[in-house]
C-alpha cells in the first residue's frame, strides 16, 4: 500500500478500526498506515468518547490489559479529536436510523466534524453509502486507495 495520502482529509474512525489499533490480533496494515497518516498531519481524524469505551471493552476482552489501553489511548489522544454523542446527534440517529441507533449517532457526529470520510469495517454501513451522503462511507483499505488515486 506504500506512500499515503496527497490531500489533507477530515476523516472519522469508527471503534472497529480503534479495535484494528489496539487488539494484536486484528492488527491491519491499513489501519496502521491511516493512523500513520494521522500523525504526519496528512490527515485529521475524529473519534467519540463512546468508541474509545467500547473498544476498551473488546480490547479487554480480547485480552489487551487495563494499563496499555490507557497508554494506547493517551498516545492517540496526541494526534486524533475525541468528540461525543450529544443529544442532537442522537436525536439525528433516532430520525434518520439504518437500523443500528449506535452507528447512526457515530455518523452523526462524522458529519457535525465536517468529516470527508467515515472509515469503517461495518458492512451495513458501508451498504449504506450513496451519493446522497454528505461524506462517504468507507473501509480502512478503499480509503488508502481512494487517497493515493488523487
Amino acid at each position: 500500500m506504500g506512500e499515503v495520502l496527497q490531500m489533507k482529509a477530515k476523516v472519522f474512525l469508527d471503534t472497529n478500526i480503534l479495535l484494528d489499533l489496539f487488539v494484536p490480533q486484528r492488527k491491519s496494515e491499513a489501519a496502521v498506515l491511516i493512523l500513520t497518516a494521522v500523525k504526519q498531519n496528512k490527515i485529521e481524524a475524529f473519534v467519540t468518547t463512546q468508541s474509545l469505551l467500547d473498544a476498551h471493552y473488546i480490547s479487554h476482552k480480547s485480552g489487551v490489559e487495563y494499563s496499555d489501553y490507557v497508554r494506547l489511548i493517551k498516545e492517540l489522544r496526541q494526534y486524533v479529536n475525541i468528540g461525543e454523542i450529544d443529544i442532537l446527534n442522537f436525536d439525528f440517529a433516532i430520525d434518520h436510523h439504518t437500523g443500528d441507533l449506535e452507528d447512526d449517532a457515530q455518523y452523526a457526529c462524522a458529519y457535525d466534524a465536517c468529516c470527508d470520510y467515515f472509515i469503517t469495517r461495518d458492512k451495513d454501513l458501508l451498504a449504506h453509502n450513496s451519493d446522497l451522503n454528505p461524506m462517504t462511507v468507507v473501509s480502512p483499505e478503499d480509503f488508502l486507495e481512494a487517497m493515493q488515486a488523487d
